[in-house]
């Protein structure tokens, strides 16, 4: 092994070694030595690429909702739609329960930090809208884990309860 150094790289000052030159890893360019790295960008640069890596700007438009196309459909989002400090409200929903079927109208989700009291806490949240929506049938139910964003984003249970 060569521990002879051959120079440093004018981009960064990384030591660039013989070996590296011979294999073509470290470059010559316009009677400069360059890392690979370096290399890279400089040539990257003279082929014009970064000039087509420009920032797009963006709309700043304050209409207050946010559409976006989905083949047919169109997803709307408002503050409105985004308060989580309102109370579940059945009220807004027009299509009605069917109890007495088999399929699902309409689900309900539940979420608790992975710990013995908030699993314990999500256990009595969910009996006690069930107890407080007696025309509610249970058709089918998930579980899953996945991370919750707050102050710090957290493992979390989530249940979705389709009645």
């Amino acid at each position: 092994m060569k521990t002879e150094q051959a120079g440093s790289c004018q981009g960064c000052g990384a030591s660039v070694y013989p070996e590296h030159i011979e294999s073509g890893i470290a470059k010559m360019m316009d009677g400069k030595l360059f890392c690979a790295h370096c290399a890279k960008e400089n040539e990257a640069a003279a082929s014009g690429v970064l000039d087509l890596m420009e920032p797009i700007p963006l709309d700043d438009d304050d209409k207050g909702d946010t559409r976006v196309e989905m083949s047919d459909s169109v997803i709307a989002v408002t503050a409105q739609t985004l308060n989580i400090a309102k109370a579940w409200d059945e009220s807004r929903f027009t299509r009605p329960l069917e109890p007495d079927t088999t399929h699902a109208t309409r689900c309900r989700m539940f979420h608790a930090k992975l710990s013995d009291g908030a699993i314990d806490y999500l256990n009595s949240q969910i009996n006690e809208w069930l107890d407080q929506n007696k025309d509610i049938s249970i058709k089918f139910s998930n579980s899953t884990i996945g991370p919750f964003e707050g102050k710090h984003t957290e493992p979390n249970l989530i249940m979705t309860l389709f009645y």
